[in-house]
């Protein structure tokens, strides 16, 4: 198949109508939860001006990590289609597992997915292979995930609140340290530098900017974005 009609097909209108009713339902989905949370804060107490500063940290945290999936949706947008890719990246964000998973269902019709011209076949395996990724887990969200506030009520009549307020700050330094060991083992110079510089940049606001309250809601955003450009300026 000719290159710019295979181009055509992936980018056509149709593709678009279908991705813009998803993406669609995730801003519907976004706004709804942000409506729900504020009024909860206002329940529970948490006044206009902390509930602010949440949102302007989230708002600096998520640049970072957005990094990452705007440059793969570049790589991917010439192979799989730029719908698609806007598609996948609003639903699951995990670009390189997104990536991966269309690569094994290229590879069923033995075309590699990074090929300029993959054919409908191939796309259409590897969209499938994508879909079915992600299907996965979104099941299982959706069987367990309402029992989950049980299982919360549970472990606070049971345990004490400080013990299950350290178990669940373990919980997530374990988490984030499983995802930076994923960016470190086996992998550059380059790597350990970007960690270094936003663990140093972290530490330095928890300890001699502590009594900065303004600068702690932008610290994990600061920090990683430090890594980032400080070893990009080092290494190239």
């Amino acid at each position: 198949m000719d290159i710019n009609t295979f181009q055509e097909i992936i980018n056509g209108w149709d593709i678009w109508l279908s991705v813009f009713i998803m993406i669609l339902i995730v801003v519907l989905q976004s706004a709804f939860f942000l409506k729900t949370a504020i009024k909860e804060a206002k329940t529970i107490g948490i006044s206009g001006e902390k509930r602010k500063a949440a949102m302007r940290a989230a708002c600096i945290t998520a640049i970072g990590p957005s990094m990452s999936p705007v440059i793969m949706m570049l790589a991917m947008s010439t192979v799989l289609g730029t719908p698609y890719t806007w598609f996948v990246l609003n639903n699951v964000g995990a670009a390189r597992t997104e990536l991966a998973a269309a690569a094994m269902g290229a590879s069923v019709a033995g075309v590699e997915v990074m090929d300029a011209n993959i054919g409908i076949r191939a796309w259409t395996y590897g969209i499938w292979a994508g879909v079915l990724n992600s299907a996965g887990w979104l099941i299982v969200v959706f069987l367990l995930n309402h029992k989950m506030e049980h299982m919360v009520h549970r472990m606070y009549s049971r345990f004490s609140e400080k013990w299950i307020k350290e178990l669940l700050g373990g919980a997530a330094l374990a988490l984030f340290a499983y995802l930076l060991s994923n960016q470190l083992v086996g992998k550059t110079t380059a790597n350990y530098c970007a960690a270094i510089i936003s663990g140093l940049c972290s530490l330095l606001f928890g300890t001699v900017l502590k009594r900065y309250q303004k600068l702690q809601e932008f610290s994990m955003g600061i920090s990683m974005l430090a890594g980032m450009f400080l070893t990009e300026v080092l290494f190239g």
